[in-house]
Formats: C-alpha cells, sequence, structure tokens
C-alpha cells in the first residue's frame, strides 16, 4: 500500500512538472513570436529611412559636394549607433532562446527516463510503453534541432553586430575628401555595406519567426501527447483496481 501510494505521489509529481514546462514553453512562444514581429516591422521600416538617406549620400558624392555628403554621414552615424545598440540587444535575446531550448532539451530526457523507468517496472502495457518511448524521442530530436537553430541564430546575430560595430568605429573618425579616390571609394562602400547588414538582419528574423512558429506547433503536439499520455495511465491505474 505505501508502495502504491509513493508511486502515485511520485506520477502526479512528474505531471505537475510536465505541466508547469508546457505551460512555460507555451507562454515563451508567443511571447518571442509577438516581439518577433514587432521587431521585424520595426526594422523593415529603419532599413527604408536608411536606404533613403543613402540615395541622398549618392547624389551629393556624385557631384562631389563635400559639405553635404559630410553631413549625411553624421545622420546616418546616428541610425548605425541605434542599430548596432540594437542588435546588442537581439543578441541577448538569442542566448536567453538558447537557455529556453536547453531546458527543453533536459525535459525531453527526464521524460524519456521517466517512461524507460515505467517500462522496466512492467506496470503498465508495454505496446504502450513503446509508444510512449518512441513520440517522446521524437519531441527529443525536435528540441534538439531547435536549439541548434538558435546556436546559430546567435551566432550569427553576434558576427552582424561585430560587423556593424567594426564599420560605426572606422566611420567615426571618418571625414568624406575627395583627394583620394580609393580610400573614399572605400568608406563609400562601408555604408553600403551596413545598409545590407541591416538586411541580413531582417531575412533573419523572418527565419526565426518562421522557427518559432514550427516550435509552436510541436510543442502543441508535445502537449497533446503529454495529456493523452497522462489520461493513458489514469485509465490503467483505474483497470488495475477492477
Amino acid at each position: 500500500m505505501k508502495t502504491s501510494l509513493t508511486l502515485v505521489l511520485i506520477l502526479f509529481g512528474f505531471s505537475l512538472t510536465a505541466n508547469a514546462q508546457n505551460a512555460k514553453e507555451a507562454i515563451q512562444n508567443t511571447k518571442q513570436i509577438v516581439e518577433g514581429k514587432k521587431m521585424l516591422e520595426r526594422d523593415i521600416k529603419e532599413l527604408e529611412a536608411f536606404k533613403a538617406k543613402i540615395d541622398l549620400f549618392n547624389q551629393a558624392f556624385a557631384t562631389k559636394d563635400v559639405t553635404q555628403v559630410n553631413t549625411l554621414k553624421a545622420d546616418m552615424l546616428a541610425d548605425m549607433i541605434r542599430e548596432t545598440e540594437q542588435s546588442g540587444e537581439k543578441a541577448k535575446k538569442a542566448r536567453k532562446e538558447i537557455a529556453q531550448s536547453s531546458a527543453e532539451v533536459r525535459s525531453d530526457r527526464r521524460e524519456i527516463r521517466r517512461n524507460r523507468e515505467d517500462s522496466e517496472r512492467g506496470r503498465y502495457d508495454g505496446d504502450d510503453d513503446r509508444r510512449d518511448m518512441t513520440r517522446d524521442r521524437v519531441n527529443k530530436r525536435d528540441d534538439q534541432r531547435d536549439r541548434r537553430d538558435d546556436v546559430r541564430d546567435f551566432e550569427q546575430q553576434i558576427a552582424r553586430a561585430e560587423h556593424q560595430a567594426d564599420i560605426l568605429k572606422t566611420l567615426k573618425s571618418y571625414d568624406f575628401a575627395f583627394d583620394n579616390g580609393d580610400e573614399t571609394l572605400s568608406k563609400k562602400q562601408l555604408v553600403l555595406d551596413f545598409a545590407n547588414i541591416m538586411k541580413e538582419d531582417i531575412d533573419a528574423t523572418k527565419r526565426e519567426l518562421a522557427e518559432d512558429n514550427r516550435e509552436r506547433r510541436e510543442d502543441r503536439r508535445e502537449r497533446h501527447d503529454d495529456r493523452n499520455e497522462r489520461n493513458e495511465n489514469d485509465l490503467k491505474k483505474k483497470r488495475r483496481g477492477w
């Protein structure tokens, strides 16, 4: 009797932990998608505004209007500072998502270990145990892939942020002139490179949003599977009492 009560309490504890983890993951997924959409909308608008300034910059460059070129450069530097700071914040967010996906993988491992222990006890139907194990291993593979995606996104975000910071540092200390054609052209190219990084950042956000939506679908399926598994366990307990 004491052993049965202990097993019930253990299963109840696992159920509470699984429910808490599932609820936490659902909240995180929704938050990431909402933030990602807002970020994407903001970044698209900022890139459009930056490109408009580049058009004016190119026009001033074509007429060799040094004063206008440097005035526009100073204006764009303010945008570059903002974008570089935003990239730093995105890197922090990406690091946090790695921690979240790592927690999901650990949760999967605990679930697999619990199922293995249940199967070894032989208390429930073996076919159901094998189905549960197969399902949990699929969930684990999905979450491991999601974590790899998060690590890749973080590394690429860091690379973009560092590239932006290098361009910003170079242009801050440079005043355009037309007495050194090669150097002037190379510094002009840095402005265009910065715009390209902003575009890469937008593409990355779109890809991450697609990944977040895929993860949300997978997590919904996992929650559905967990509910089914708990219902199966409840039914088996009732049968044992017949």
